[in-house]
């Protein structure tokens, strides 16, 4: 009987999720192997803390370097799971460089580095796998890659941070203001104590913009992607568009691509109740994929948490222990980048929608048909007005009194609503500066 190969793992990065890895190699390693098709084990582990590991058959060697990862020749597939830019970008290059097969979760990374990455991995005939680095446990990147392989993809949009979707699932359903969602957010420890990087939306800017690169297959930048978070949204607007105009709002990333063009951008937006991402709550996310042959596909489940981060990683692994024991990695790359193709950009200020306007004015006759003429000056055209009677304050705070008018418009350019915004906001009328959100009919 023939004896099965091995196939040696290391794990550079042993923080949360490296420690749901390992618990998961000791668990369920039966299981893994028999998938592999051969002996998997876990050969190193390498972070700056020793950390007790979860007890099982795998005793793994231990080492704050991670230059003894990467320079054990019997070695044959690294976990790069420490994040950030640098040493990550070192560290995943120097594996490259080595010929190790590659799973890593690093989204900031891949995004900002994603043409040196795969262009080394081309060269070194390597395999890059990231199947966490986008959904978590949702397996997107797999499914967009190969489950839809014969599909032109025209449209990936999703929401892809589950702390911004708690956030935002708390402000719907409960009336908070931001700033007690985001404590909760903080207290159920989905968000951290300096939540800029997810609030500012940075977090679903590096997803989309991996999403769109793979979709694409060239590389869409992340200075290309337009970016707004949900930290100045006020819960009236939320729980307005929810009550009166049966509107959802959700921080989503948005990509399309058609015709050697791509818009991809990230911001709050409003949906419709009856759109499944209305449904999708708490840290839960969620991903639509549009084919030309496939049509409408959605992903959906727990984007973020120890286990279901760490189940992406192990999945990606049993891939590449898979190639590595039938000696076919890297005999095909699994990403198609070739740095000579790129789309061109469109930009932000021409994309179309319905935009929802909240103007806090004077309480006088005249005002609408002030801030009207001012749209439709600027080919901004309406489509309804919601007047609340009385003033608008917001409690706790030392702002002007003033009455709310919404003003929902019709499809409209992104630029020309900017620049009537602009106007209405120096109006004597004007109270504060408007709201704007966009409406997106997904």
């Amino acid at each position: 009987m023939n004896k099965k190969p091995v196939v040696n793992v290391g794990l550079i990065g042993c923080g949360t999720v490296g420690q749901g890895v390992v618990k998961i190699f000791q668990k369920n390693i039966g299981l893994l192997e028999e998938k592999v098709g051969a002996q998997l084990r876990l050969a190193w582990v390498c972070d700056r803390v020793q950390r007790p590991l979860a007890p099982g058959v795998h005793k793994p060697r231990w080492t704050d370097r991670w230059q003894d990862v990467i320079g054990d020749p019997s070695v044959d597939v690294v976990i790069e799971l420490i994040g950030g830019y640098e040493p990550a970008r070192t560290i995943v290059l120097a594996a490259i460089q080595a010929r190790k097969q590659l799973a890593t979760a690093n989204k900031a990374l891949l995004s900002k580095h994603w043409g040196e990455v795969f262009s080394a991995a081309r060269a070194a005939h390597v395999l890059v796998y990231f199947e966490a680095a986008v959904g978590g446990g949702i397996p997107v990147i797999q499914g967009l890659y190969e489950g839809l392989a014969g599909n032109h993809i025209e449209r990936v949009y999703g929401i892809l941070n589950g702390t911004t979707n708690y956030i935002l699932s708390r402000m719907t359903a409960e009336g908070l203001d931001f700033g007690a969602a985001l404590a909760e957010a903080q207290k159920a420890g989905f968000a951290e104590a300096d939540p800029a990087f997810v609030i500012e939306g940075v977090d679903a800017a590096h997803k989309i913009a991996i999403l769109a690169s793979l979709a694409s297959g060239t590389w869409v930048r992340l200075e290309d992607v337009t970016r707004e978070g949900i930290s100045s949204l006020d819960v009236w607007d939320v729980r307005f568009a929810q009550k009166r105009m049966g509107l959802v709002t959700k921080l989503l990333g948005i990509a399309a691509l058609t015709k050697g063009r791509f818009s991809v951008r990230v911001h709050p937006a409003l949906i419709p109740a009856t759109h499944p991402f209305a449904n999708v709550s708490q840290e839960y996310n969620a991903i639509f994929v549009h084919g030309d042959a496939v049509g409408d596909v959605m992903f959906y489940g727990k984007g973020a948490g120890q286990m279901a981060a760490a189940s992406a990683v192990v999945s990606d692994v049993v891939y590449l222990a898979r190639h590595v024991a039938n000696g076919t990695a890297g005999e095909l790359p699994y990403v198609s980048y070739d740095g000579r193709q790129s789309l061109k950009p469109v930009p932000f200020r021409d994309i179309k929608c319905r935009h929802y306007l909240r103007f806090t004015t004077v309480d006088k006759p005249g005002v609408l048909s002030k801030i009207a003429g001012v749209l439709g000056r600027n080919d901004v055209s309406i489509a309804s007005v919601h007047q609340e009677p009385g003033e608008f304050v917001r409690k706790g705070k030392s702002q002007p009194k003033g009455v709310p008018i919404v003003i929902v418009t019709h499809q409209a350019a992104e630029g020309a609503v900017q620049s009537a915004l602009k106007v209405c906001n120096q109006l004597p009328i004007t109270r504060r500066k408007a709201v704007h959100l966009r409406i997106e009919d997904l």
